[in-house]
């Protein structure tokens, strides 16, 4: 594995159509707390938990059925299950619990119910597709390869978007989310908003999110990703 080289060196004044300076997620803006996100920009995709039993899943869930909203993640504890899954982000949308539909259930039942859910948790998961990436003028894209050791089954950042057959909802595999204390934040290359284009030399262009949550969890310890990010381009 060649992960000592690397193809471009990133500054850190990178200026992009993202906010790369953040490592909080923040809500897109065709989404509020009381509609449903239109076809065109739902993604859906399941996330799996293994929790020992007494402990918490480490998210804080608002709405219900008697609450302002559908149930979504409000909050990610900082060292806990769930952001360190890296597999969520604040403001997805929870449709279900273990095969359990949450739309008609109240904000304590629902709460009730994840406390009580055994070991093995899976939830169906709605969040917003990311934008379309139309460089403006005075922005180019790179390519840099970033070398990442593996933490558990994750290296450290939410990626979000994939192939889709309806092209209004293809969008490339963007990072929307580095975990602080993560690999992908120790090594100090990957912001909010870069491309994943492949991982070991696997192009993931025609990957669903499904099948490149897939490939990074069957990478070995160390991966090399391909990585295209937005530089500003000064005016004279």
């Amino acid at each position: 594995m060649l992960c000592g080289l690397r193809r471009d060196t990133k500054s850190s004044i990178d200026e992009g159509p993202y906010s790369k300076g953040s490592k909080e997620t923040t809500d897109q803006s065709h989404s509020s707390q009381g509609r449903s996100l239109s076809e065109e920009y739902r993604g859906v995709t399941t996330v799996e938990l293994m929790k020992r039993e007494g402990s918490s899943l480490g998210l804080t869930i608002s709405g219900g059925s008697d609450k302002d909203g559908k149930p979504r993640v409000s909050n990610l504890r900082a060292g806990g299950l769930a952001a360190r899954s890296d597999q969520l982000n604040v403001g997805d949308y929870i449709k279900s619990v273990n095969g359990i539909n949450l739309s008609k259930l109240r904000h304590d039942e629902i709460i009730s119910l994840l406390k009580n859910i055994g070991e093995r948790v899976v939830l169906e998961v709605e969040y917003e597709l990311p934008p379309f990436v139309q460089n403006p003028s005075g922005i180019m894209t790179k390519n840099i390869e970033v070398c990442l050791h593996k933490e558990g089954n994750s290296f450290g950042f939410v990626m979000r978007g994939g192939f889709h057959e309806d092209r209004r909802r293809s969008r490339p595999l963007v990072v929307t989310g580095v975990r602080p204390g993560g690999p992908a934040d120790r090594e100090g290359t990957l912001k909010a908003g870069d491309r994943v284009l492949n991982i070991d030399g696997m192009p993931l262009n025609r990957e669903r999110h499904a099948e490149a949550l897939t490939m990074l969890m069957q990478s070995g310890q160390e991966a090399l990703f391909l990585i295209e990010y937005d530089v500003s381009v000064m005016g004279e």
